[in-house]
């Protein structure tokens, strides 16, 4: 059985799995993070079967239940059901987990999220945080947009990814520290087919792969390092900027705003966290420790929005339904910036 090394800031993953398609496909997702080997934080062990449903003990109660999994604990396991189809064993004393499937494409998915969750879990515990958002860098400055779902994160970070001059941040989930600071977390890039990115990212369609999401569907997939922009550094100088749809506008538009206002939105996609793409509710603790632990990471989220928030300039763009209008608007606030 081959193994794949993970390094996240110090957090260092090691899977072993039966597939290879399944450990070379794991690689191009986090090809940054990638690493020969180490001493690892969590050990996963993943294998393809048809034995699913003896994987759990009898007799157990479920903890809780959602359209996706039914939870089960015993002791220092947590045991997660997906309906037939797979089952993850998470043994928390042992710092292990084992994953089983019936099949590579589902295996895939919910490891690359196990992966996600659990390293987001250890960063969090240790001052380091996920914005919902996309970065891009030029110079010194980082430039951070969040958006609601749907809202064109990818989209407009696709415009950066081709034009010299800039780095790569993160297309979804730039990397907050307690000074707030921002740091790069450049995984793969997920985008879905249509006319936008049939034309924008058409030089790379050969290099794309897929991802089979149970409950949202194929989407194609970029390993970030595809692209010749750079990696970005740690950036203490940030612009933060929460994109609005305004209906009917013909052009985008920048208007700064005050921090308190700012602080609404980090509420939402830093403190809170919404929209971030793991499967928290799948892994979180519970019990007086586990409640403990989720209160150290919202004071410490808490913590890091502020002094995000002390180090930024604020922004609104309303955007209009024009992507090109849109990124020329966003383009010319970080190449001000960066120019001073």
């Amino acid at each position: 059985m081959n193994s794949l090394f993970l390094d996240f800031y110090g957090y260092v993953v090691k899977l072993d799995c039966q597939s290879d398609k399944i450990l070379s496909l794991l690689a191009r997702d986090f090809s940054f993070f990638t690493k020969n080997a180490g001493e690892a934080n969590l050990w996963i062990r993943a294998e393809i079967t048809q034995e699913i449903e003896s994987r759990i003990p009898s007799g157990l109660v479920a903890l809780k239940q959602n359209q996706r999994a039914i939870t089960f604990e015993k002791g220092e396991r947590r045991y997660n059901y997906f309906y037939g189809q797979a089952v993850s064993v998470m043994d928390y004393d042992k710092k292990e987990m084992r994953v089983y499937s019936k099949n590579e494409d589902y295996l895939h998915e919910l490891l690359y999220l196990a992966i996600l969750s659990r390293e987001t879990k250890s960063h969090d515990l240790s001052g380091l945080h996920k914005i919902h958002a996309f970065g891009v860098a030029k110079g010194e400055t980082a430039l951070v947009g969040m958006m609601n779902m749907k809202g064109g994160k990818t989209t407009l970070f696709s415009y950066f990814i081709d034009q010299p001059g800039y780095e790569i941040i993160s297309d979804d989930t730039p990397l907050v520290n307690e000074s707030g600071e921002i740091l790069p977390f450049p995984i793969r890039i997920g985008f879905e087919l249509n006319s936008f990115t049939k034309d924008r990212l058409e030089s790379y369609q050969g290099k794309s792969y897929y991802f089979e999401r149970e409950e949202y569907g194929p989407k194609r997939l970029i390993d970030i390092q595809e692209f010749t922009n750079p990696i970005a550094t740690k950036k203490d100088r940030v612009i933060l900027f929460q994109g609005v749809r305004v209906h009917g506008a013909t052009d985008a538009e920048t208007v700064q705003i005050s921090k308190l206002k700012m602080f609404r939105y980090l509420m939402k996609n830093l403190i809170i966290g919404m929209g971030l793409p793991m499967v928290l509710e799948y892994y979180l603790e519970s019990g007086w420790k586990g409640r403990l632990r989720n209160f150290q990471i919202l004071a410490r989220r808490f913590w890091s929005a502020f002094n995000l928030l002390r180090r930024s300039a604020c922004y609104e763009v309303r955007m209009c339904s024009v992507p090109e209008k849109n990124y020329v608007v966003v383009k010319g606030l970080l190449d001000s910036y960066a120019g001073e």
